[in-house]
Order: structure tokens, then C-alpha cells, then sequence
């Protein structure tokens, strides 16, 4: 009896794992097509900034708005680069989430144009 109530308990915990483990998301980061020009910034409790064009990110709520997270460890250095390119009209290529379907796509590089 001791034997079959561990069996269930060992198969009921491994679906469990892996029913957890095949559901989780992962971020599917890609970059834009091209460079563009930053429209707007502010801070909010994260980093956020409209780009200008068409729609990059077809999934998100918020078209052309993206976000750098204030949990990102280069949040300070990210930010000042979009800041110093924003103030010198200069345009930049992203890599986002392009699985993200809330507003405020997350950023995880960018490419400022020379």
C-alpha cells in the first residue's frame, strides 16, 4: 500500500512538473526591420518611450510604445543612451518582446544610428 500511494504521489507530482514546465512562456526577442525616430519618453516606475512609423510590434496593446524595466541591471546606462539619442534627434533599432500582448513592449538592447 506504502509502495502505490508513493508511485501515485512520484507520477502525480511529475505530470504536475511537467504540465508547469510546458506551459511557461518564453520571451521571444527579435529586432525591428529598421531604425526610428523617438517620439516621446517618460518615466513612469519604468522607462518608457513611443517610436515613430508604422506598428512594430503587432501583439502589443499599445502600438510603438516600449519600455525599459526599472529591474533591467543596465537600466541607468539604457536609459541615458535613449535620453542622449532623444535630446540629438538620432533614431534606434530595438530588440523587444514580440510575444509581450500588454502595453509597454520590454526592450532588451538597442542600436542607436551613427
Amino acid at each position: 500500500m506504502k509502495r502505490l500511494l508513493t508511485l501515485t504521489l512520484t507520477l502525480t507530482i511529475g505530470t504536475l512538473c511537467l504540465f508547469f514546465v510546458t506551459s511557461v512562456q518564453a520571451e521571444n526577442m527579435i529586432w525591428a526591420n529598421d531604425y526610428r525616430t523617438i517620439t516621446n519618453v517618460y518615466p513612469d516606475s519604468d522607462f518608457q518611450f513611443y517610436l515613430g512609423g508604422d506598428t512594430i510590434d503587432n501583439s502589443s496593446s499599445c502600438p510603438n510604445r516600449f519600455v525599459i524595466r526599472h529591474s533591467d541591471p543596465n537600466y541607468k546606462v539604457k536609459v541615458a543612451t535613449i535620453l542622449t539619442a532623444f535630446s540629438n534627434g538620432k533614431k534606434v533599432k530595438i530588440k523587444y518582446d514580440d510575444d509581450h500582448t500588454g502595453c509597454g513592449t520590454p526592450v532588451s538592447m538597442f542600436k542607436v544610428e551613427n
